[in-house]
């Protein structure tokens, strides 16, 4: 990140209008099935194509929704019947024999699963995004990046130049895990996932799940962490902004407070207020700190599932709808380093070990570990 200039003084911000939550109790709008699939990017992306980074959506098979719930991590065969390229070497003793011997393991309810799964056409489909977004990109979900499961990739990084970047980081997410079965869990109604004898979700009322599974693809660009800044609309009124990074102070934001609020107002404005079909929601953004233009990043719903940052969520809600006097939306940044929320932990460092990798773990360094387990992955199929 570059250096900050001498200290400037700060432009005056207009007082907030989400008041302390008193003794007004919190409550949450009821969220439904439609508000949380309003949310879903390849449903909202048609409407707000024109102010977002580009993206392709790819219908996904159920196979491969069968393959992602699958246990175990491994990564499906390419176009051509062949392992992919990986991180196998000489004397891994690795041998065809050993592995289709190992067939019978799959058994039970994942016989309808082959132990080396193929999906020529996503992969096909995958190449040609790449290709045409330049050489790399972003994986989602409908709802969710699998950014908890960045440590796996090499890198450590979202950045796909393949299909199986793109696989290998699905497959070990658990923020992914939730979109397959999790997605409706803050509706009113839900009753579980569906996908055990004890966890049967209560159908009639909400669904288990999307009717379909789409893989986003996203041109990958080098984001600052530093711009990114989520917005709260409530009564389709923009209340509030919050800094993305709360580990960190950057003294910038804290010096550019009033320019950063009029932009993000002037873009809900003009881009966003009365074209989402919720009045209620949470939307991400983006600036580009060389020219200042606003891009939209993402929906979320307005539920205390969704990070509420630098608010609590009881200013958000009982704020006054509009503000009286009119003001812009609260926008709150890191004021020092000292009150940022981070540690000496890595973000998402509760996600980082499905049980695969500690079965593998020996409790040699991070990335020693990394690599033996990226080549424990490619070697297992």
């Amino acid at each position: 990140m570059p250096a900050s200039t001498a200290p400037q003084p700060q432009a005056p911000v207009q007082p907030s209008p989400c008041p302390t939550a008193a003794a007004t109790p919190a409550v949450f709008p009821p969220v439904d099935p439609a508000h949380v699939s309003n949310c879903a990017l390849p449903a909202w992306l048609p409407r707000f194509a024109f102010c977002t980074l580009k993206t392709r959506c790819i219908p996904l098979s159920e196979d491969f929704v069968r393959y992602l719930n699958a246990d175990g991590i491994f990564l499906p065969l390419d176009a051509d019947g062949r392992h992919p390229a990986g991180y196998r070497s000489s004397d891994d003793n690795y041998s065809d024999s050993e592995s289709d011997n190992d067939t019978d393991d799959v058994g039970g309810e994942n016989n309808d699963l082959n132990v080396h799964p193929s999906f020529p056409d996503l992969q096909r489909d995958i190449e040609d995004t790449i290709a045409e977004f330049g050489g790399a990109v972003f994986p989602k979900l409908n709802w969710s990046s699998p950014k908890d499961a960045s440590w796996v990739a090499t890198g450590s990084t979202l950045k796909c130049v393949s299909p199986s970047d793109v696989y290998l980081l699905l497959k070990s997410s658990d923020f992914v895990a939730h979109d397959l079965a999790y997605a409706y869990e803050s509706c009113a109604g839900w009753k579980g996932s569906g996908r055990g004898s004890e966890d049967v979700a209560c159908v009639d009322v909400v669904p288990t799940r999307p009717a379909r599974f789409e893989l986003v693809l996203r041109k990958w660009y080098e984001l600052m962490p530093s711009m990114e800044f989520r917005c709260f609309v409530r009564d389709n009124v923009l209340i509030g902004i919050s800094q993305r990074d709360v580990a960190n102070y950057y003294d910038f934001l804290v010096r550019d407070s009033a320019e950063l609020q009029s932009l993000i107002q002037e873009f809900f404005t003009s881009n966003i207020q009365g074209r989402f079909p919720d009045a209620n929601y949470v939307f991400d953004v983006y600036i580009n700190q060389r020219n200042r233009k606003v891009w939209l990043l993402d929906f979320n719903p307005f539920s205390p599932e969704t990070d509420s940052l630098l608010f609590d969520w009881s200013n958000i809600l009982v704020a006054t709808i509009p503000p009286s006097p009119p003001s812009l939306p609260d926008f709150r940044v890191l004021q020092s380093q000292t009150e940022a929320v981070g540690s000496a932990h890595p973000a998402y460092a509760t996600n980082r070990l499905p049980r695969d990798a500690v079965d593998l773990s020996t409790g040699e360094t991070i990335d020693s570990f990394a690599e033996r387990f990226r080549r424990n992955v490619y070697d297992a199929i």
